[in-house]
């Protein structure tokens, strides 16, 4: 265990763990050469940290400051706040239920999408130069998306989520902030289904 705190980090194992069937009364499956627990830290952990480290990168190049809230101006703006709020009920539902694999497993996707849908998709518009109003819209929304899912992975993946956390918001602790709802975030099941297909 002490090789995989070293070099992949304690939330890595935990995820690994907390995703395994062995929650729904199956086996333990690992591996001598830890491949499971490396899928576990690509599945996770990287496109929330790479997701994390791109919006720092560029908000800091463009002076960013985020907004109270986001208020979208693209329909793929819609489509990433409709699938946050979307999961943040399925994630809810799955932990009040004890399903954590399922909780993970709904984390993780929309942690996908946000990654290799939305920012691929969106890069020419934190890429342009100067500041506009647009640009500034994408920066909200991502940072709503990040902060969102920090608050959403934090009893899956509690440290990664705490520095993701403190340093987008400033805020003392993930762990002490509200869990977020639904009904507080943009929904538009129409842009959610046309887009999902």
């Amino acid at each position: 265990l002490d090789d995989v705190f070293d070099t992949l980090g304690s939330d890595t194992l935990r995820w690994f763990l907390m995703n395994n069937s062995i929650l729904r009364g199956g086996n333990l499956q690992m591996d001598r050469e830890g491949k499971a627990i490396v899928q576990a830290q690509k599945d996770a952990l990287a496109p929330l940290w790479n997701s994390y480290s791109f919006l720092v990168l560029y908000a800091n190049i463009d002076g960013y400051r985020p907004t109270a809230s986001a208020a979208p101006s693209t329909e793929m703006d819609v489509y990433i706040l409709s699938k946050l709020s979307d999961t943040v009920g399925t994630v809810t539902a799955s932990l009040d239920a004890y399903d954590i694999p399922e909780a993970c497993a709904r984390f993780a996707e929309f942690m996908e999408i946000l990654t290799n849908w939305y920012i691929r998709r969106n890069r020419r518009r934190f890429w342009k130069s100067g500041s506009d109003d647009d640009k500034r819209r994408a920066y909200d929304t991502l940072f709503t998306a990040l902060v969102t899912a920090a608050k959403l992975a934090a009893p899956l993946l509690p440290f990664t989520a705490e520095a993701v956390y403190k340093n987008l918001t400033g805020g003392r602790s993930v762990h002490l902030a509200d869990w977020p709802e639904a009904s507080s975030l943009v929904m538009d099941r129409t842009v959610l289904r046309r887009m999902d297909v």
